[in-house]
């Protein structure tokens, strides 16, 4: 049993510079004064690169604009200021776990923040459709019943303005139950679906959709003959995509530090 996504999506068409590399998933810690240290020195040693997509749950949790206050806050918004102002185009999609992200956050870095994803135009005329995943999870109804209350327009207005101390305490409770809920989940509940997958490429005219969300790489044809790619979160064997006039590889994104990714080899 499985259905259409939970939700319609916003995807705007953007014009991405190539190349576009995408990583996903990377639940930076901002309470930890290092956790984004090994993040912010990635994004320092990244190399020809035109658009940088993040799609999603950049942060392991985002309050509102008071969280950029907390003490690992600072050197990743510094990273990705410095990425935008060298000229990358730097896109960051709402996850499940930064929804609040806004425009305090665009303004502090030089980022684009969307809402639920987007779509753009490959070099063979190809639309590519980029999103978080966890309105692939159609068959998860309790998280989909979750995931509309806590971005209605009465929370989304409510939780920026809480105390920090608040917020970032709400956040974690969550999160525990989150975490909780999920192992107890039979695995085909919660998995990602696919014909969910196949409604989006549809939907989007995509013949490529690229998504996160469950931390587990794969590489597929959907029915549709989209060709459906889910990353790994950051960190793991095949987390990063890099779309260029040439091929879409997908790869490790420690193995790009220091790289041209303009030149990069297809392997």
């Amino acid at each position: 049993m499985s259905s259409a996504p939970a939700i319609p999506l916003d995807l705007p068409q953007l014009a991405c510079a190539p190349p576009v590399l995408v990583i996903a998933d990377l639940h930076l810690d901002l309470a930890d004064e290092r956790g984004g240290t090994a993040f912010a020195l990635w994004l320092a040693k990244l190399q020809g690169v035109g658009t940088l997509a993040v799609l999603g749950d950049l942060f392991d949790a985002w309050v509102g604009p008071a969280q950029q206050r907390m003490p690992g806050a600072e050197e990743v918004l510094d990273a990705l200021a410095r990425l935008a102002r060298a000229g990358t185009a730097v896109l960051v999609v709402h996850g499940n776990r930064d929804f609040l992200l806004d425009e305090t956050f665009e303004e502090r870095t030089g980022a684009r923040v969307l809402r639920d994803g987007f779509t753009t135009l490959l070099a063979d005329g190809s639309r590519a459709a980029f999103v978080h995943g966890d309105t692939l999870c159609t068959r998860d109804v309790d998280y989909q019943r979750l995931r509309r209350f806590v971005r209605s327009k009465p929370v989304t207005w409510l939780a920026p303005r809480l105390p920090l101390f608040v917020g970032t305490a709400i956040a974690r409770r969550l999160r525990r139950a989150s975490v909780s809920a999920v192992a107890r989940k039979p695995e085909p509940e919660k998995a990602i679906q696919g014909d969910a997958a196949d409604a989006l490429s549809l939907a989007a005219d995509a013949e490529l959709l690229v998504c996160g969300h469950v931390h587990a790489f794969r590489d597929e044809i959907l029915p549709s003959g989209a060709r459906w790619i889910v990353l790994d979160a950051f960190g793991g064997a095949r987390d990063a995509l890099i779309l260029s006039d040439r091929a879409v590889v997908a790869l490790a994104a420690r193995d790009l530090a220091g790289r041209d990714c303009a030149s990069l080899a297809v392997p």
